[in-house]
């Protein structure tokens, strides 16, 4: 679909009824994909987003790819353990879906913080005057690219942070070689947040992924999570949730 020359309001009438049109049966049809197809699929999202924000007034050319190749610049030239989990990865997992933000859970030494967000600052990422604090505390920190896109850094705290970095899988993904949490892993972080959008990716992971998930993985990590974080609730969710799959 070609944009050039087009009013710019009737730009954006066109470009949201493409999105419309994207029914939520045909999105579900689209949870038995193979992965280089999810790639083409959340790429081609992510580019309508893209579309969106230049209208806006965004003076970057593609800002959500130009926000993750930074950060990935970033962290692999510092040799920053880190993966990616959200909404990006739940698009890849389960069904194509775009996002505004990167969530990233990564292990920072006390020297490492400072110089990390000195270096995102340098890279043209926001970061409030208690992102140093927050970060040390072990609270979530947002880092905005431009008005609408966004990167939410959180630091390593328990034994799921530490496994899903030891265990991600490195995806090429906007021409990046990206460290992506693993289907388990994304689904025991949605269970542990679980706001509406976090309980639609579960089940749509769990749709997607089914047969090539590892269930004994996921029973011990959602058991393990739920007491060193002291969240019975997730024993609850995870429960009802094998319920309603085994019918």
């Amino acid at each position: 679909m070609s944009l050039e020359g087009q009013d710019p309001r009737g730009r954006w009438q066109r470009m949201v009824a493409d999105y419309r049109a994207l029914r939520e049966a045909e999105r579900r049809d689209l949870a038995g994909a193979t992965l280089p197809e999810r790639i083409e699929i959340v790429e081609a999202l992510q580019d309508f987003m893209e579309e969106v924000e230049r209208m806006a007034g965004s003076s970057a050319a593609s800002p959500f790819r130009e926000m993750i190749r930074r950060l990935h610049h970033i962290l692999e030239a510092n040799r920053i353990p880190y993966v990616i989990i959200g909404g990006l990865a739940a698009a890849l997992w389960g069904i194509a879906r775009t996002t505004v933000d990167v969530d990233v859970v990564l292990v920072l030494s006390s020297d490492q913080t400072s110089f990390l967000l000195d270096r995102l600052r340098e890279a043209g990422f926001r970061a409030s005057a208690e992102a140093f604090l927050r970060l040390r505390e072990g609270r979530p920190v947002k880092l905005f690219f431009t008005r609408r896109f966004s990167v939410d850094l959180h630091q390593a705290s328990f034994r799921l942070d530490r496994e899903a970095i030891r265990r991600a899988r490195e995806v090429e993904l906007f021409g990046l070689a990206l460290r992506l949490a693993t289907p388990e892993d994304l689904i025991v972080y949605k269970l542990a947040r679980w706001e509406p959008i976090d309980e639609q990716d579960v089940r749509a992971v769990l749709e997607s992924q089914r047969g090539s998930l590892d269930w004994t993985y996921i029973e011990a990590a959602v058991r393990d999570l739920a007491q060193e974080a002291e969240l019975p609730e997730l024993l609850a969710r995870w429960s009802r949730l094998k319920e309603e799959i085994d019918g």
